[in-house]
């Protein structure tokens, strides 16, 4: 190549900093080094490299404090952040302030390699992870899985463009906590954020919800009433199970998000709408148009940008983190001081399905942190809460022979036919003289009549 390309690396670690320079200088890139923020500032400025490597934690200015200096300063430079801690709101901060991606230390080298390579190509990528408002930590999304953080660099990209988004997943993935963190993190964090359940509402009270009503717009409208368009202001409307909006309002719908106006059921007057939309659904809206039970064009108009929220049982390395997350929240709530949970248990929340996503984990165990006697959550608090018991491992059931099992099963017919033998066989599909054979030859217990 005629003109190598260039790497600054910022780090006060002395033995990770000599020991990346060496890497990268043995793969042919200039690199350039320096082991605190101001120094590091100083040789972006000056050198204009293609990529940084910034430690967020430094001696003096903080790594954060260097990304705003790039902001700010307008330096073209894709900034790769490294940490040793498992800091949210930093990060959160640090994908805000332009950072590229980010890594945890230990440094994993295939990961950063990865990570470089795409930095220098064509393809602009963030990361963020989130909690969801300010202060308010029952909100937080607790994870470290690859599917998760895909979401994170979603969140962070999204809270910076006013967007329509449609976020899909199934009950009790976290899709409200996905779209308040949009909001939460955005620069309209200080409006509304309203929220409405499109499945709880009766029908032909839907469109008041939404659009509000003029007084005596029809019987029971007593006075005037601001629908949730109205009151979301410049801040998020949420649309919670949008795919249970009647077709026929589905249309409405189309027609303000099309115009960012409307009016109130029984009025005139033209109301306009500055609120981002991001709507949810657990159901999937392409099938549903196909079957004509939602409007295409509404369909594409909610899905300008979409959040796939992966099923718990499809990202179980989360789990541990789940669930010391939710037993904190647990402990608050319940008055209950649970400091601990032993492996055994957490062996069976990784074992199981989980049909009912986090919404489930969450029921599971608070009632196992009710039904606990300590401090530590037993095993035995939690075995017999789960919906679906793991019994696909060979030692946690005995091995039968097919004759012992159709045994099994003849007796269990004709006890409940009370030993009547021919209604027994018609059951098990068979004739009387067969079952009677089949009595004998396998030792079955039986009456007649």
């Amino acid at each position: 190549m005629a003109k190598r390309i260039e790497i600054v690396i910022v780090d006060d670690n002395l033995g990770l900093l000599e020991s990346l320079e060496l890497y990268f200088r043995e793969k042919g890139y200039e690199v350039a080094i320096a082991d605190n923020g101001e120094a590091g500032l100083a040789l972006i400025q000056a050198r204009k490299p293609a990529v940084a490597i910034v430690d967020l934690r430094l001696p003096g200015m903080s790594g954060l404090a260097l990304l705003k200096a790039l902001k700010v300063e307008g330096i073209d430079c894709r900034t790769v952040v490294i940490t040793a801690y498992q800091e949210m709101e930093t990060t959160v901060q640090a994908i805000k302030l332009g950072a590229f991606d980010y890594l945890h230390k230990p440094i994993d080298i295939d990961a950063l390699d990865a990570v470089i390579d795409k930095a220098l190509s064509d393809i602009p990528e963030t990361e963020s992870i989130k909690v969801v408002d300010e202060g308010f930590k029952e909100n937080t999304i607790v994870g470290r899985s690859h599917e998760l953080k895909e979401i994170f660099k979603l969140i962070g990209l999204l809270s910076e463009v006013k967007t329509t988004v449609l976020i899909v997943g199934e009950s009790g993935t976290g899709k409200e906590l996905v779209a308040r963190a949009i909001h939460y993190y955005s620069s309209s964090a200080g409006e509304p954020f309203i929220a409405l359940n499109c499945s709880a509402i009766v029908e032909n009270l839907i469109e008041s919800e939404l659009f509000g009503h003029e007084q005596g717009s029809f019987t029971g409208a007593s006075e005037t009433k601001k629908g949730k368009l109205e009151i979301a202001g410049g801040g998020t409307l949420f649309l919670d199970e949008i795919s249970e909006i009647p077709l026929h309002l589905q249309a409405k719908l189309l027609r303000f998000i099309q115009e960012r106006e409307f009016e109130r059921v029984g009025g005139n007057q033209k109301i306009k709408f500055n609120a981002r939309i991001i709507a949810a659904t657990n159901r999937d809206l392409a099938q549903m148009v196909e079957r004509g039970e939602f409007r295409e064009d509404l369909y594409f108009r909610l899905k300008v940008f979409e959040i796939s929220i992966p099923p718990l049982r499809k990202r179980k390395d989360d789990i541990p983190l789940l669930v010391e997350y939710l037993i904190k929240k647990i402990n608050r709530t319940t008055g209950k001081r649970i400091q601990r949970i032993s492996k055994a248990a957490i062996t069976r929340f990784m074992e199981h399905d989980w049909p009912g996503n986090i919404r489930e984990l969450e029921n599971v165990l608070t009632r196992a942190v009710v039904l606990s006697k300590d401090d530590c959550l037993q095993e035995s608090c939690v075995v017999n809460l789960l919906r679906r018991p793991p019994v696909d491992n060979p030692a946690s059931f005995q091995l039968k022979s097919l004759s012992e099992m159709e045994a099994q099963h003849i007796a269990h017919v004709l006890d409940c036919c009370h030993g009547n033998i021919s209604r027994a066989a018609r059951i098990l599909g068979i004739t009387r003289p067969t079952l009677r054979n089949k009595i004998k030859s396998l030792d079955i217990s039986s009456g007649d009549s």
